[in-house]
C-alpha cells in the first residue's frame, strides 16, 4: 500500500504534541495497519485525540505506545467510535 497522502499519516502530523516522524510514522502506520485490519485507524486516532481534550501528550510520555494501546483495547472491548 502507498502511504503517501494517507489520511491518518496526514492527521498525526497536525496532532498536537505528536512527534511526527514520516520515516517513523510510516512504519508504524503499516503495523498498525497489519494489526488492526479492522478497526478504522483514523476514527479511532481522532477518538484518542479527543479523549484526552485534543492534547494527550500532556498524559503520556510516548504516545505510540499509548495510540496502540488505545486500538488494542478498541478491539478488545468492540469499542468503534461509530
Amino acid at each position: 500500500m502507498n502511504l503517501n497522502h494517507h489520511p491518518v499519516l496526514e492527521y498525526l502530523e497536525r496532532f498536537p504534541g505528536y512527534p511526527f516522524d514520516p520515516d517513523v510514522d510510516t512504519d508504524f502506520l503499516s503495523e498498525l495497519e497489519d494489526d488492526f485490519p479492522n478497526i478504522d485507524l483514523l476514527e479511532q486516532i481522532k477518538a484518542f485525540r479527543w479523549h484526552y481534550d485534543g492534547n494527550p501528550a500532556k498524559h503520556f510520555k510516548s504516545l505510540r505506545p499509548a495510540l496502540r494501546r488505545w486500538l488494542a483495547n478498541a478491539l478488545r472491548f468492540d469499542r468503534q467510535p461509530f
